[in-house]
């Protein structure tokens, strides 16, 4: 399986894209992570948008980052709890539910301003505790497919080894797509909440 580091910078290159470009007036993006607990931190736990936006843009630096993630402490923020379904800008919902013996399945369902990529190429990061989980690959499907996965409560991390989330976790997902037939267009969602069983 790719990297979904490696599966960015390669659609990024199809299209033409120079990820290492940071928009003008803005600070050079730390890590996913990072950049996810920001967004949650200054008050949008969940979100969205283009790729072609500042904040894809800021996103899409961040995934190319070369640097290996660290561990990053998330602030005292109160996210929600990972329970529910939350809009992410009008690009996509995201649901999630909590659970002691599943850990948090979650649906995607892109919205429809998305029905003019046709087929999407959907891929995630999912991070518990700062531990990159390696549970999706990338998918191919229709623009509104329900995507789904589990983010069992015990998961295999990126780089290997096992993580078992405890109750109170802090929970991070990132979900970007792109049209099959349009590479250079797509958009992204993201969620910061608690692990809450």
């Amino acid at each position: 399986m790719r990297s979904f580091r490696v599966l960015v910078t390669t659609f990024a290159t199809a299209c033409g894209l120079v990820l290492a470009t940071v928009p003008a007036g803005a600070a050079p993006a730390g890590d996913v992570q990072d950049l996810l607990h920001a967004w949650a931190d200054a008050g949008a736990p969940a979100g969205g948008g283009t790729l072609d936006s500042p904040e894809g843009r800021r996103l899409t630096e961040a995934l190319d980052s070369t640097a290996t993630p660290q561990p990053s402490a998330a602030s005292a923020a109160a996210y929600p709890a990972c329970h529910g379904t939350f809009p992410s800008n009008g690009v996509a919902n995201i649901t999630v539910q909590s659970s002691a013996a599943h850990g948090i399945p979650w649906v995607v369902k892109l919205a429809s301003a998305n029905s003019r990529f046709g087929v999407v190429v959907l891929s995630a990061q999912i991070y518990a505790n700062n531990r990159q989980a390696n549970v999706y690959a990338p998918h191919t499907e229709p623009w509104n497919y329900n995507f789904h996965g589990p983010l069992p409560r015990k998961f295999q991390k990126v780089g290997g080894g096992t993580y078992t989330m405890p109750d109170g976790a802090t929970v991070s997902f990132l979900f970007v797509w792109h049209s099959a037939a349009h590479p250079s267009e797509g958009g992204y969602a993201y969620l910061t909440c608690k692990y809450d069983i």
